[in-house]
């Protein structure tokens, strides 16, 4: 018969070195528990959350299963094999497990992790529809919650149901007026659509109402971008090359953001041909503490940019509604008429609170640490070998193309990889090599497999078809396009008459 007062201690005692995060210590003393008596869910329990804490994510399981085996009829155990289950990316397991943590019933803080739990594993798996539901029901729990929220309004935005997506970034507004988030996320549903004038009004009332941060600098860069892409008009360039500058003059950035800001420019100079500062920016962008704290420049001084745009200036647009706001109603803006202010009879707030400026600091107070260690994600190594091959392109250093061309490669994505073998022939052909002809029949034959084994990928068909309008192979270029349906041939087609043209 296993001393039950013994047990009771030691798992007293592992709860109390948990909570003062003594996690090896918490494990030992529940491991003893169970060896004194092995059917103990409770104990299990313990050394599951010990384990968890020790992102030892498969023992943990193994001792949340126990618990479960132990203790079937009790909600909370599956509660905690699910999360277990979540954590260590075990979708379709966790879920099974939570669903049945709710039909049996939890102490309420695991029902509201519990809903809000399956809100995010259903938003990871693209059951969106599920994901609201399940997010829906903790924000009856819980109320208003500024991360269920968030979320809703990303998955809006995925459905395209924009309407339900901005009456969302209002509530989020509503209770977080400082906050960028709010603004941000509406922004982003109008860029989504297209709507680039309530865009532009969406970043005009972020200005007013809340604190600046580097993603209110790099939306408007977004603009900018966005609204190139209608009118073709290239000073949109030159203002978000000033609008990145001026982000890193006005806020004191991560080097996360450093990093982001130099490929952002690197991309922008890149479609405005500048091959070198593209260079300079890729350079930076991997040295980004010594270049931020050296005062690299992501604008060329030695370039004069065309005449500005006339119709939008970001940093005249806030200073003047800034002026505009406290001459209106004083010094402090609306924060004084927003305490008297009822809905409309729509049942809406017509003002948010007014954030007082803060005087900017000055950029030679800011500095990274060059102690600080970072890590280039995937997606920048890509993009920054993808912008080398770009800039080294429009200087015809075709052996440095190649060079990128092999290092991109080697990437993770098959997109990247395709994008490095195209590269590399088509640099070999530019420098006349004799090579080049034999290395494109083994690129084709490269892309006529991944066609076999996928049929679906299109992106090996462009780049094949690409191959052969490129050693002037266009009968099997047009082979190729005859498999395909008439959205994806009719623009291939087209480009092969165009080079037969001669390229006209």
């Amino acid at each position: 018969m296993p001393d039950v007062s013994n047990i009771t201690q030691l798992l007293s005692s592992s709860r109390l070195a948990f909570l003062n995060q003594q996690n090896d210590v918490a494990l030992n003393l529940a491991n003893q528990a169970i060896k004194l008596e092995s059917n103990n869910a409770d104990a299990y329990k313990c050394a599951g959350n010990a384990l968890m804490s020790l992102e030892r994510y498969d023992e943990a399981i193994k001792n949340y299963s126990l618990a479960v085996k132990y203790d079937p009829n009790n909600g909370n155990r599956y509660y905690d094999l699910g999360f277990a289950q979540a954590t260590n990316e075990k979708l379709a397991d966790a879920m099974k497990n939570l669903a049945k943590a709710d039909e049996l019933g939890c102490i309420p803080e695991n029902t509201i992790q519990l809903y809000n739990l399956l809100g995010i594993i259903c938003f990871d798996i693209g059951k969106y529809d599920d994901a609201l539901i399940n997010l829906s029901k903790a924000e009856q729990l819980i109320g208003v919650n500024l991360d269920i929220l968030q979320r809703k309004a990303i998955i809006y935005g995925i459905k395209s149901d924009i309407r339900n997506g901005l009456q969302i970034t209002n509530q989020i507004k509503l209770i977080a007026p400082s906050e960028y988030i709010g603004y941000q996320l509406a922004f982003k549903l109008l860029i989504q659509t297209k709507r680039l004038d309530m865009a532009k009004t969406e970043l005009q009332k972020a200005a007013k109402y809340a604190m600046r941060t580097m993603d209110f600098y790099f939306d408007q860069m977004t603009f900018e971008l966005e609204s190139y892409n209608i009118d073709k008009n290239k000073a949109h360039f030159h203002k978000a090359l000033q609008i990145i500058e001026m982000a890193l003059k006005t806020v004191k950035p991560e080097i996360i953001s450093v990093i982001e800001s130099y490929i952002n420019a690197a991309e922008i100079h890149l479609q405005l041909e500048n091959a070198d500062k593209t260079l300079e920016c890729l350079n930076a962008a991997q040295a980004p503490a010594d270049a931020y704290n050296n005062g690299f420049a992501i604008i060329d001084v030695t370039f004069t940019p065309p005449v500005e745009l006339d119709d939008y200036s970001i940093e005249e647009m806030i200073e003047a509604d800034r002026e505009k706001v406290e001459e209106e109603f004083g010094e402090y803006g609306l924060a004084e008429l927003i305490e008297n202010t009822e809905p409309n009879e729509d049942g809406e707030h017509e003002f948010f609170t007014e954030i007082e400026e803060e005087p900017h600091e000055d950029k030679s107070s800011f500095e990274l640490d060059k102690s600080e260690q970072y890590q280039l994600s995937r997606d920048n190594k890509d993009q920054i070998n993808r912008l080398y091959i770009g800039a080294y392109t429009l200087k015809k250093d075709f052996e440095k193309v190649i060079e990128y061309a092999r290092v991109l490669q080697a990437s993770e994505s098959v997109q990247n990889i395709y994008i490095g073998k195209y590269t590399e022939v088509n640099a070999l052909k530019e420098m006349g090599s004799a090579d080049a002809e034999a290395r494109y029949k083994e690129v084709i034959k490269f892309f006529r497999n991944a066609m076999i084994k996928d049929p679906t990928d299109i992106m090996a068909v462009t780049f094949r078809v690409q191959c052969c309008i490129d050693i002037e192979n266009y009968t099997e270029a047009e082979e190729i396009c005859n498999l395909l349906t008439k959205e994806i041939k009719e623009p291939l087609l087209e480009k092969i008459a165009k080079a037969k043209r001669g390229g006209d």
